[in-house]
């Protein structure tokens, strides 16, 4: 168990937020963390994503990242983990988000897309810039918006 109180994933949030996360702590768990607060906290799930977008980027930048040189951000791996976390939130009705977080965590690793994408696919230069459909296995596609509009263009 990764965290034992909500304060501990506001902080989490929080650090994630103002960029004072330090990189080497900017783990899986915590993507996922912070993705399920902004789903739990956004009037809807494009505002989720946007939000996870942005803060992708402004953590990027306190990271000392040169985006013209490197582009570490992946729009396919932001829109798919938004989407798997808000179906498995469904599932967690009287679940307190410790719980939900918690689980996640213990039951999602960063290999999961791949039960879904190929490599290739995956991590293509597209799928880095734009939402892609899986190429393996399907992903439930009855998500709440339109993934074009998602789209980050560098």
């Amino acid at each position: 168990m990764k965290y034992k109180v909500e304060a501990e994933i506001l902080t989490v949030v929080s650090c994630f937020e103002n960029g004072s996360i330090p990189r080497e702590n900017w783990k899986h768990a915590e993507h996922l963390t912070v993705a399920l607060y902004y789903i739990l906290n956004s009037k809807s799930l494009s505002d989720a994503c946007d939000k996870m977008r942005g803060g992708i980027f402004n953590l990027l930048k306190s990271f000392q990242i040169d985006l013209s040189k490197d582009m570490p951000y992946h729009e396919t791996l932001t829109v798919f983990w938004i989407r798997t976390i808000a179906d498995f939130t469904k599932s967690k009705n009287d679940a307190s988000i410790v719980e939900i977080c918690n689980a996640l965590i213990e039951n999602f690793d960063k290999d999961y897309p791949l039960k879904f994408y190929s490599r290739e696919t995956l991590f293509s230069d597209e799928a880095r810039k734009f939402y892609i459909k899986a190429d393996l296995k399907d992903v439930n596609e009855n998500f709440a918006f339109d993934y074009k509009s998602l789209s980050h263009q560098n």
